[in-house]
């Protein structure tokens, strides 16, 4: 079932398409729930002297995103699965898929003619992609269909909308209210979680906003709202690793999750400035896990996976001093991402610390934009920001996937 708006959109773009269709807005806001109906139709119309593209930040984030959900719907006979060449049979027609997250990327599309490409996730695509795909789409029939979140009003995909709206592109703007399926609870709780942040302009309202200021505008403002002396039973402990050097720190940072994910917390933290050596290291590190197991049940750790030979030598200690844990690479997504986690947390007030994570808190406080990246140049401390981020990666859309009333609902 589609919401009004989604129908509208639907009719609007199949009838009398532009040759740019993208719907742009906040998160489940059924934006890209329509495209669930709008690309077979586009396929089984496209023109079959050219090709047919489905890209996105990833291969991986397009099957996620956009052929999982399809499949679902249509059935496995009609939405195939992505083999080895990157191709998956869609609705009869050989359908490239693939990712647009760096320059290197867009070279699989050379020499391609294509008769329709849809986008996803377009703000997170490297622009060189982007440029390729638009020379590719030289028939006189050929569209393309997108998707995306908003980011800075000044992305070179806001620019590019804003020069073709009206002529050869048509805009439809989203905010979380459009989605009339999704549980009212739940959505005051995504208004809650991104109130005061950047998130909430682009994820709740849909907006084009500007980064500036604080990042984690709650914590910096009453951090004391954050700290917890009393530990409630922890069912799982994870501990992330960043590796200093050069004038950063080495840190280390340990996070329990209480049941349900209701609460994370971190519990301890390792901070050392400056340059350190490859045994101290490992005697901190060993000393830390040691610690940590005799309170929490500490099994996995990740750490920067930019050090390899420093990773070694944890393994190596782990083994040899039978440490009774898992040392593996961190996940390092996008730091944004990561921010964005955190600032759900926070909102939603499922974020705490132990009064002794002094570093830790500071981080939190003192993180900036710069432009739209973190700030980075020494004067913060992005290495416990790190340590910590890296300690939750792996379970951040499972714990974020626990707020109320989180089903997923129907036309989203």
């Amino acid at each position: 079932m589609l919401t009004e708006k989604q129908r509208r959109v639907l009719h609007d773009t199949l009838s009398a398409p532009a040759r740019w269709n993208i719907s742009v807005g906040a998160v489940r806001s059924g934006k890209t729930y329509l495209d669930f109906f709008r690309i077979p139709a586009r396929i089984i119309r496209a023109d079959r002297a050219g090709g047919i593209a489905i890209i996105g930040n990833t291969a991986s984030t397009v099957e996620r995103n956009i052929l999982a959900p399809m499949r679902q719907i249509h059935g496995e006979r009609l939405v195939g699965r992505v083999g080895k060449g990157g191709a998956a049979r869609l609705f009869g027609r050989d359908v490239l898929v693939l990712g647009a997250y760096q320059k290197g990327c867009a070279a699989r599309l050379q020499g391609m003619s294509l008769s329709y490409c849809y986008g996803d996730e377009i703000t997170t695509w490297d622009k060189d992609v982007f440029e390729m795909v638009k020379s590719r789409l030289g028939r006189s029939t050929s569209v393309f269909d997108g998707s995306c979140n908003p980011a800075s009003p000044f992305h070179w995909f806001k620019r590019f909308l804003d020069e073709e709206e009206g002529k050869g592109a048509k805009v439809t703007c989203f905010t979380i209210d459009d989605n009339e399926f999704l549980p009212p609870a739940f959505v005051e709780a995504l208004k809650h979680e991104y109130a005061g942040s950047v998130w909430y302009d682009r994820f709740i309202l849909g907006k084009w906003t500007a980064a500036d200021g604080s990042i984690y505008t709650k914590i910096s403002a009453k951090p004391s709202d954050f700290l917890t002396s009393a530990v409630p039973e922890i069912i799982a402990c994870d501990m992330g690793v960043d590796f200093g050097g050069n004038g950063s720190a080495t840190a280390f940072a340990l996070t329990g999750y209480t049941r349900g994910y209701a609460q994370v917390i971190t519990l301890d933290e390792y901070y050392r400035k400056g340059n350190i050596s490859p045994a101290e290291l490992e005697r901190d590190f060993a000393d830390f896990v040691r610690r940590a197991r005799e309170k929490y049940p500490l099994r996995d750790v990740y750490c920067d996976s930019a050090e390899q030979l420093l990773i070694r030598g944890l393994d190596n200690t782990v083994r040899r001093q039978g440490l009774g844990v898992q040392i593996h690479n961190a996940r390092k997504y996008p730091v944004n991402e990561r921010i964005r986690f955190y600032t759900a947390l926070q909102g939603s007030g499922r974020y705490f610390l132990l009064p002794h994570c002094e570093h830790t808190l500071q981080a939190f406080c003192e993180a900036v934009w710069d432009g739209e990246n973190r700030l980075d140049n020494g004067s913060t401390n992005i290495d416990s920001l790190d340590a910590q981020e890296y300690s939750t990666e792996r379970r951040m859309k499972e714990i974020l996937d626990t707020r109320p009333m989180s089903a997923p609902a129907e036309g989203a």
